[in-house]
């Protein structure tokens, strides 16, 4: 049975404006595609909604996962 490895990352939406955070991001998952890491889920993470007001997202978490290398 193959096994995996997990990375889990939570992303500020506040992050997102940003331009040079963007770069940067762009850069970091190039490469953990490079290593092997594959993007398997980005779920939004919503605040609570007041009486009238919607819920808006703050955050988004997202899960990496590959295969252990070495492991059967």
């Amino acid at each position: 049975m193959k096994k995996c490895e997990y990375k889990i990352l939570t992303i500020s939406v506040e992050h997102f404006r940003q331009k040079k955070f963007q770069l940067e991001l762009d850069e970091k998952f190039e490469r953990w595609g490079e290593e092997g890491w594959e993007l398997v889920k980005m779920e939004p993470i919503t605040k609570a909604a007041l009486l009238l007001q919607g819920a808006s997202t703050t955050k988004f978490l997202t899960v990496f996962k590959r295969e252990k290398i070495g492991t059967l």
